[in-house]
């Protein structure tokens, strides 16, 4: 037979009658027993009898990224590829009025490895969540590249999605065309891996023109190795007009 259980909500919570009893409290859950010589409450050492086993799971109700949305974001991405060999964020917004996405490039810095050759290599980026959005903007994810890396969660993707609930898509590859993917959604500090058509309508081919105002949001910075006679200073980016 089942053994009850209760959630503690207050410290002056009446006390079950039952002769045995969980407790589900802030600070663990307890086995309780109300015996004819004497009442304790224990550490419980494992769940609760009489429960069914249940899994993490996450299913996605995401309104699909339009194909055309997804094409003008990987053409930003192997602008800042080929220009600077560095990485490139845009934070996907739900406007909530409108019932679609907005595309938002924040302002962010790209750190490059340069070697003593000169030649580059992406490394992370960093960026500020943008303040004074309207407020029927709902942040819902983030999509970045990795350049011409393989696409998949790195360690610092992971930390930083701990504190970030939302989709997180990543572009690998970002010289090929199609680039690759990795998708997933992380929830209260758990990650779920997607497929890409979880979020993304579909993919033809990168757009030709990139928007002035989003390059201009990307600084680019370069580490070169301490033992040359260089020195670290940040790269400031250069923009021309003539991209397409």
């Amino acid at each position: 037979m089942p053994i009850p259980v209760y959630l503690k909500t207050s410290d002056d919570m009446p006390r079950p009658g039952d002769a045995e009893f969980y407790l589900v409290a802030q600070n663990g859950t307890f086995l309780c027993r109300n015996h004819t010589f004497f009442q304790s409450d224990v550490p419980a050492k494992r769940q609760p009898r009489g429960l069914a086993e249940h899994e993490s799971s996450c299913l996605v109700r995401f309104p699909p990224v339009p194909a055309t949305v997804l094409e003008y974001i990987v053409a930003f991405f192997g602008r800042a590829f080929e220009r600077h060999q560095s990485e490139a964020v845009v934070l996907l917004y739900w406007d909530l009025q409108r019932k679609r996405y907005r595309i938002v490039v924040p302002k962010q810095t790209a750190t490059v490895w340069e070697s003593s050759s000169g030649i580059r290599s992406p490394m992370d980026v960093a960026y500020e969540v943008p303040l004074g959005l309207p407020r029927h903007y709902l942040l819902v994810g983030d999509i970045h590249s990795h350049g011409d890396m393989e696409a998949y969660a790195s360690w610092t993707d992971k930390l930083d999605e701990v504190y970030r609930d939302g989709v997180h898509a990543v572009a690998g590859r970002i010289e090929h065309e199609p680039p690759q993917w990795h998708v997933a959604v992380a929830v209260d500090g758990h990650r779920f891996t997607l497929e890409f058509e979880h979020l993304f309508q579909g993919y033809r081919e990168r757009r030709r023109i990139v928007p002035e105002c989003w390059m201009a949001q990307l600084e680019v910075e370069t580490k070169r190795p301490s033992w040359t006679s260089w020195s670290y200073q940040p790269y400031k980016s250069s923009y021309r007009k003539d991209w397409t």
